[in-house]
């Protein structure tokens, strides 16, 4: 393959790359999880195949030097272009992971809280007690305390 056509490849699989982390960032908050993971999929493949020619085209550095300046500088606009894309595609994933970080911990102290006010359990005797919380909202164990197992086959 000429330079030129590696080239040309490049520009190719940047827009394309480009394109998925527009669409991912965009359409974040709406897909579903297998959606994502088909991103995921696409996006592993496309930048696996952008950095194979970005390490194949700096290999012929004396060939990219030789091209004219005209696309040479297309390629930089390009490559810019393409790491403003990848910072915003970045900076929505992580506050992504932050909310989803918040939603839990949000989550795991209303179940803390309200366990804390209605957990009860029964003892030998079929009597009802408050339970004895542990770490996360758990019940420790208690001597005497009596489970029943629903087994419908």
């Amino acid at each position: 393959m000429t330079t030129q056509e590696l080239v040309t490849e490049l520009k190719s699989v940047t827009y394309d790359l480009m394109s998925l982390l527009e669409r991912e960032t965009t359409d974040l908050r709406t897909l579903s999880h297998g959606e994502y993971e088909q991103f995921i999929s696409e996006k592993s493949a496309l930048s696996m195949q952008y950095e194979q020619l970005v390490v194949k085209l700096r290999s012929r550095g004396d060939e990219l030097r030789a091209m004219p300046e005209e696309d040479r500088a297309e390629l930089r606009e390009l490559q810019a272009e393409f790491q403003e894309t990848a910072r915003r595609n970045m900076t929505a994933l992580q506050a992504a992971k932050a909310t989803n970080e918040r939603m839990v911990q949000a989550i795991v102290r209303a179940v803390n809280d309200k366990a804390k006010e209605d957990c009860t359990t029964y003892n030998r005797s079929a009597k009802t007690s408050k339970a004895t919380l542990g770490g996360y909202g758990r019940t420790m164990n208690k001597s005497g305390g009596a489970f029943s197992v629903n087994e419908t086959l």
